[in-house]
């Protein structure tokens, strides 16, 4: 049987404001994981937009800080989901031996005001 690490699952982003066109997780140094789970709920508000899993390779960070912010690259389809007003969503994505070292979550709004709230976690799993 194989072994691994497993990351505890942590949360990412909560509550974002609607009056700005996007929100963005905190990012993740993904490096020594196998697998990534992204899950998001939404548990108040009614956002109408888009989330995106995405990526970065030339992102740097040392110590908790930014040295440089990179470029961030959506993992598109089907690492998106497009949220519809009013509708509740739970979205869960797994993502499997990815090579990038960093990942976020970016949501895009397409309409609405105010305050949503979503909670949005990540889990890692290294197989070795």
């Amino acid at each position: 049987m194989a072994s691994g690490s497993f990351r505890q699952s942590f949360k990412l982003v909560s509550a974002g404001d609607m009056t700005q066109a996007t929100v963005t997780s905190q990012v993740v140094n993904i490096q020594p994981m196998d697998n990534i789970g992204i899950q998001v709920n939404i548990t108040a508000g009614s956002p109408s937009g888009t989330f995106d899993v995405q990526i970065s390779a030339d992102h740097v960070e040392q110590n908790g800080q930014v040295i440089t912010a990179g470029n961030w690259i959506s993992l598109g389809t089907p690492y998106t989901a497009t949220i519809v007003s009013g509708s509740p969503a739970n979205i869960y994505w797994d993502i499997t031996e990815i090579s990038s070292q960093y990942i976020r979550l970016l949501y895009t709004k397409s309409s609405g005001t105010g305050t949503v709230t979503f909670d949005a976690f990540i889990v890692a799993k290294a197989v070795k």
